[in-house]
């Protein structure tokens, strides 16, 4: 992994910001809810206060609290919001959110029916099912006939025991007729009317419907209905007086008295009933909160919505408007206070509802529960999550540039540093070193400083190492040749016993060895300063390789030597000497690698721009060893037995040579590995540098 993948790793570390800011605004959100919930507590608590202070606002008889039960065929009223259109049809009255006890389908025994409160009336609504219908026929008498049309009756008692009935009929379907009638079979009408009723009777697929409005205080606490066919035969009805359980017109007006500006306050009872309601929740976050007056719904929030889900719970179903069951009234009525948020669902906004028992005294008389718009707070949570999101991924978004920028500017200045340090030494073993950026005040900087002290070090050896063997040719020169001289003047003095000339012949052969080996050390200095003072000719380079290519083949006999050279002339500005001493220890290297009768070839040609002179010959490869050390100083890989010193100066004069003609020497393998050859690449014309 490279340098700069690793840093842009490391600067995708800030994107720590965007979850850290996350987190706070999470904190700041629960903070801020757990201060709204304990405010709407107390408000809450203070209207219950108030509530039970009246008591008898919820309940009609204190004996319903104990005694009703609508499972068993009791009756509750709710408050209804909209006045139903009396038609006699269904479709106006509220449906319930949840299944409710006593509300759903009936068996044809018994009537459909619905009852909701509307100010000081009571609404009713009621569908029987039956196959014949009959209607009241007028008499010339004007007497109201007791039997030969369908009737609904509705028998009530008030709290003092007082029960009334009503006969329900109509002439045709339309406006109903309502009388008074006696109690029990046959239920006789009075003629006298009832105006406090109005009504409607509608014709059904299964029978008929019967919808009426009348006063709420005749309907008293009790109520029975029965369904008569023109026989006075009763065909379904109610399982006698059901508890009549209404909600509570005086209690909605003093809730509306004390219920603040955007708060919804709901009374239920301790089954859950919901007795009033008033007020509205209404959002107007953008008023208050400029920042939310644009992007309402923008793409960006919107994501930030999938990404941090509100902590909200879902809106539940609570059975409005007959009652509300679930949390946070369930604990209420068990006597806990409890607070809980809902998120956005039913065409309501976002909402924090908070519930507290109702008491008087040590009784439990229901719940009131208190609901208060979470809107604002949800949008300036997104608000504030998105300019803080948006802040932090700009800055992580400039911290990833400046990263990046950073990382290419360091990797530039490592691989300036890098390539410095491998171009340093030569092919030619020459340390040419520029290190860059050794005036940075940094770690690169005094690790450029470092390499450019270790390679000059380097350099001084190499130079010593380089002029070493002239320094030890003057130094043992004398020493030599005072002891040749010795033993010279040993031998011609006196003779030596057979065994003492064999000692001296061996010391006479080192000496000579050592001879060889002084001179071969200063050729090279020789060459060096020849080199200098050579000046450049123009001279035919393919005459001078043919001519040295017949001499060697006399020189070189116990080899094959091949010539190879162009027929046209072969220009080139240098010096034929240093050419041919080039020639000869080219020469002289392939003869020793050569076997006897071996192929040695000298060739010459001209490429455009270039003439290359190669000597190729038979024998064993290059050592790996040798990779691009071959042409140095005191190299050699030569271990021949001809008694002469191999120290590897010869290919380092030949790079010598070459570097003053401009030319480029390289060593390499034949392509089947079956020898050596060694190419000169010369240009056709060479300008030195000035």
């Amino acid at each position: 992994m490279s340098l700069r993948t690793k840093l842009l790793l490391l600067s995708l570390l800030t994107l720590i910001l965007p979850w850290a800011g996350w987190k706070y605004a999470q904190q700041m959100e629960t903070t801020l809810r757990s201060g709204q919930e304990a405010a709407l507590l107390t408000t809450a608590d203070v209207l219950g206060r108030v509530v039970a202070s009246e008591p008898e606002l919820l309940y009609r008889v204190g004996q319903a609290r104990d005694t009703f039960d609508p499972s068993r065929g009791d009756l509750f009223a709710p408050l209804l919001p909209t006045q139903p259109l009396i038609d006699g049809f269904a479709d106006e009255w509220p449906q319930p959110s949840r299944p409710v006890p006593g509300f759903g389908n009936t068996s044809p025994e018994e009537p459909l029916l619905r009852l909701g409160v509307h100010g000081r009336s009571m609404h009713f609504f009621a569908e029987i099912q039956t196959p014949r219908r009959a209607y009241e026929v007028p008499t010339a008498s004007g007497a109201v006939p007791e039997r030969g049309n369908d009737r609904l009756i509705i028998l009530t008692r008030d709290e003092f025991g007082r029960e009334r009935a009503w006969s329900v009929g109509a002439l045709a379907p339309g406006p109903i007729i309502v009388r008074s009638c006696d109690i029990g079979s046959p239920w006789r009408p009075h003629a006298d009317d009832m105006p406090y009723f109005t009504g409607v009777w509608r014709e059904t697929t299964t029978g008929y419907a019967v919808e009426l409005r009348g006063p709420l205080n005749l309907f008293g606490t009790q109520v029975a209905v029965f369904a008569l066919d023109k026989d006075n035969t009763r065909i379904s009805g109610t399982q006698g007086l059901a508890w009549l359980h209404t909600g509570s017109e005086a209690l909605k007006q003093r809730l509306e008295q004390y219920a603040p500006e955007h708060v919804r306050v709901s009374v239920v009872d301790v089954n859950g009933w919901l007795l009033a309601r008033a007020g509205s929740v209404t959002v107007n976050a953008s008023s208050t909160y400029p920042g939310l007056q644009r992007n309402e719904d923008g793409f960006m929030r919107s994501i930030y919505r999938g990404l941090f889900p509100s902590s909200s719970v879902p809106a539940q179903s609570y059975g409005l408007p007959y009652g509300m069951w679930g949390a946070p009234v369930d604990d209420a009525r068990a006597g806990k206070n409890s607070a809980i948020w809902f998120d956005q669902a039913g065409g309501e906004p976002s909402l924090v509802r908070a519930a507290v028992p109702v008491r008087f005294g040590d009784e439990l008389l229901g719940a009131l529960v208190v609901e208060q718009p979470g809107e604002q707070l949800v949008l300036v949570r997104e608000l504030a999550l998105t300019r803080l999101l948006n802040l932090t991924l700009v800055a992580t978004l400039f911290a990833v540039i400046v990263t990046l920028v950073f990382a290419a500017r360091l990797s530039h200045r490592i691989r300036r540093l890098s390539r410095a340090a491998t171009t340093a030494l030569t092919a030619e073993g020459r340390i040419e070193h520029s290190i860059p950026g050794t005036q940075a005040r940094d770690e690169l900087g005094a690790l450029a400083r470092s390499y450019d002290t270790l390679l000059g070090r380097v350099k001084e050896y190499t130079v010593y190492l380089q002029t070493l063997g002239t320094k030890l040719s003057h130094e043992l020169r004398t020493p030599l040749t005072i002891v040749s001289s010795s033993l010279d003047n040993l031998v011609s003095e006196e003779t030596l016993p057979p065994n003492a000339q064999s000692y001296v012949d061996r010391a006479r052969s080192g000496t000579n060895r050592m001879h060889a080996i002084l001179t071969a050390l200063s050729e090279a200095t020789r060459v060096e300063q020849s080199i200098e003072h050579t000046d450049r000719v123009r001279f035919d380079l393919a005459e001078l390789v043919r001519n040295m290519g017949q001499a060697y083949r006399q020189t070189f006999a116990s080899h094959r030597i091949e010539t190879q050279v162009p027929s046209e002339p072969c220009m080139v500005d240098g010096s034929p000497d240093l050419i041919a001493q080039l020639l000869d220890k080219l020469m002289d290297n392939a003869a020793g690698f050569t076997p006897a009768n071996g192929r040695i070839t000298l060739t010459l040609d001209a490429g455009p721009r270039e003439y290359k002179l190669s000597v190729s010959n038979e024998g064993p490869p290059l050592p790996p060893q040798l990779d691009g050390r071959l042409f140095e100083s005191l190299v050699s890989s030569r271990g021949s037995s001809d008694g002469k010193p191999h120290l590897g100066l010869g290919l380092y004069i030949v790079r010598l040579i070459a570097d003053f003609h401009g030319s480029r020497v390289t060593a390499t393998n034949l392509q089947d590995d079956t020898g050596v050859t060694i190419v000169l690449e010369i240009p056709m014309t060479y300008s030195p540098a000035v």
